[in-house]
């Protein structure tokens, strides 16, 4: 993989048509958002960390999000997946043992938990709890919302670091 390819990303609907089109949407806008920062990059650059001692990397927070999306996961029953299992002793956020000569594992890793995630929930109200937990789907939504939304931030400023890019 020579750089990872700029996905298209639209603008979420300013008038959803309900509260769960509303968080999907947004959702999947700050999901985009963060593969946009990576787009045209290659490996390397992905994982270029900020400034020591951060392990912050592009690639990192991919792979971090990767786990995050867990969340939903909850919701099909399935047994949980090992995102890291590969990278040594300690590494459970993503963040620690970056390879570059993993990095489109490391985004078919993502794609394939986003994908999970989307079938997990399907089907379920946002009233639903967690199985086994006190939190339902729509404070699911909103923790993921919020927790894209913070590392989309660190990535802006990664992506300027790497290449002068500013923006969404």
């Amino acid at each position: 993989m020579s750089t990872w390819i700029m996905p298209e990303r639209h603008e979420p609907p300013h008038n959803p048509i309900d509260e769960r089109a509303a968080l999907e949407d947004r959702l999947e806008f700050q999901r985009t958002t963060l593969l946009r920062k990576c787009g045209g990059l290659t490996p390397e650059q992905l994982a270029l960390r900020s400034v020591p001692p951060s392990k912050l990397s592009l690639l990192g927070l991919v792979r971090h999000m990767s786990g995050v999306e867990a969340w939903f996961h909850s919701y099909d029953g399935q047994p949980d997946h090992e995102f890291f299992s590969n990278y040594g002793q300690g590494s459970t956020d993503g963040f620690d043992d970056i390879d570059i000569t993993r990095a489109a594992d490391d985004l078919a890793s993502y794609q394939a938990s986003v994908a999970r995630s989307r079938a997990a929930v399907a089907g379920h109200s946002l009233d639903d709890a967690c199985p086994g937990e006190n939190y339902t789907l729509r404070w699911i939504y909103l923790h993921m919302i919020e927790e894209y939304a913070r590392h989309n931030g660190h990535a802006d400023l990664l992506r300027e670091r790497l290449d002068g890019t500013t923006g969404e």
